[in-house]
């Protein structure tokens, strides 16, 4: 858990999330910041039991995402790595970014946002560097509605590795998703997809119509942006806020003092970074 004393030992850094999948382990990595420092903390569920925090509050975590977010990439191994140690189950609902930001907020895609555009692709760039994963330096638009038709159309077991494939082919591989024949090919090797049901489901009404309600669904939420997770009532904009959602859950749905944080200006003499 995300729930340390005042006696843990000097942080280490790692340049992943592996830690995170071992539950018998005690270290535990979370993110420093949006920048993309992890430090491993040791820590177990053991920790929470002293401080007589309840540890299980409820069966799962939503993540909200659109494939054309390369901060959902990037957030989607810890994301799923953090619901494994929680035991909690972790719902991949894809949902139009765009519509959110340009016609709910009336603001343009963060891409095309002057000043916003170019921070947004050195940022995604130097968190990719340091969790060590790797992103396309391409970072054109393109249309996510049929990735996400094929997402709702799939049983709820296989989205997971769906989600997974599609997000990997375009930010680690620099696929172009909106390319049906790219598009098909990354979902044939991931679920078994045959070509005809492929153009079916693409052409269907029934599939469009999933898509956009599971848009209206997570703006309905307040969900915004790309990745969102919820726990509960409670959102969680951003990969930055993964820490957060980790203390809230390890403090059994609710806020409290935490001895030790991302943001502790001092730990051991050593100051954190705050972004």
């Amino acid at each position: 858990m995300f729930c340390v004393s005042s006696s843990s030992k000097r942080p280490v850094q790692t340049n992943h999330w592996t830690a995170l999948r071992d539950s018998s382990a005690t270290a535990l990595v979370i993110a420093a910041s949006w920048v993309g420092l992890l430090q491993t903390f040791p820590a177990s569920q053991d920790t929470c039991k002293t401080l007589n925090f309840r540890y299980e509050i409820m069966d799962s975590i939503a993540f909200y995402f659109d494939f054309v977010s390369p901060y959902a990439y990037l957030a989607s191994n810890a994301i799923e790595a953090l619901a494994d140690r929680h035991g909690k189950k972790l719902h991949w609902l894809p949902f139009r970014l765009g519509v959110a930001v340009v016609k709910v907020m009336g603001l343009k895609p963060l891409l095309d946002t002057p000043l916003k555009g170019p921070y947004a692709r050195h940022d995604a760039s130097r968190i990719a560097k340091v969790l060590g994963m790797p992103l396309t330096d391409d970072f054109s638009m393109f249309d996510p509605v049929p990735a996400q038709q094929l997402m709702y159309t799939q049983p709820i077991e296989q989205r997971p590795v769906l989600a997974k494939a599609l997000l990997s082919a375009r930010w680690a591989e620099g696929r172009h998703l909106g390319d049906m024949d790219i598009l098909f090919d990354v979902a044939r090797k991931a679920v078994g997809i045959d070509k005809q049901w492929f153009r079916e489901t693409i052409e269907s009404k029934e599939s469009r119509r999933a898509v956009n309600e599971a848009t209206q669904a997570a703006v309905s939420r307040g969900v915004f942006g790309s990745p969102t997770f919820a726990a509960g009532n409670e959102l969680f904009w951003g990969g930055d806020r993964i820490w957060l959602l980790d203390q809230y859950l390890c403090a059994g749905a609710q806020y409290v003092p935490a001895a030790l944080t991302p943001l502790t200006p001092n730990i051991n003499g050593n100051e954190t970074q705050r972004t």
